[in-house]
């Protein structure tokens, strides 16, 4: 566990607050097959793609509109932002 005066140096040094963080490298080494990857975290990658194409708020529109069109189906969160990113893009 950090001190809060660690916290707040580090605050102050990047400018930024704590747990603010984006990650360049590639994401989740271990999984190779993206079929084997858990709903969750395609949600994930998904959402920082789409805030790197800066084009996170009309995805995010396409999603909620495409969350109540499926609201009584049994459809995976990852499926809806696949199409919300196609309708999109």
């Amino acid at each position: 566990m950090i001190r809060q005066e660690t916290y707040q140096w580090f605050a102050e040094e990047f400018g930024t607050g704590i747990g603010v963080a984006d990650w360049d490298g590639t994401i989740y080494e271990s999984y190779t097959n993206i079929r084997k990857m858990p709903d969750e975290m395609k949600v994930i990658v998904l959402t920082n793609y789409m805030i790197k194409q800066n084009i996170y708020q009309q995805a995010i529109k396409e999603v909620l509109r495409l969350e109540t069109k499926y609201k009584n189906k049994r459809i995976n969160k990852s499926s809806i932002y696949e199409k919300a990113l196609d309708m999109v893009m």
